[in-house]
């Protein structure tokens, strides 16, 4: 029988690289400040995971974090388009 220490090496995921990026992106009408990472694991594509997300009013403030009040779809979208707005400005 194998040592738990054992199972545990087995089953272990490669470490993720991660760096803490903000951008801003138009979407349906306003601006949305998107802050997230970008994480890499070896093997696959670097994927962009949303942590925060603020819509920007017209005197600069910001509304409060609204990630948990979108639907999962929403963020899909989001990400992918903060993806596309941060590979463009590289």
């Amino acid at each position: 029988m194998r040592s738990s220490a054992t199972r545990h090496s087995l089953s272990r995921r490669p470490a993720a690289r991660a760096s803490h990026v903000r951008t801003t992106i138009w979407m349906d009408g306003r601006y949305l400040a998107v802050t997230g990472r970008i994480s890499s694991i070896r093997g696959r594509a670097p994927a962009f995971i949303a942590e925060s997300i603020h819509q920007l009013m017209v005197d600069g403030s910001e509304t409060v974090d609204m990630i948990d009040n979108l639907s999962p779809a929403l963020v899909a979208r989001i990400e992918r388009m903060a993806a596309d707005s941060l590979w463009r400005a590289a």
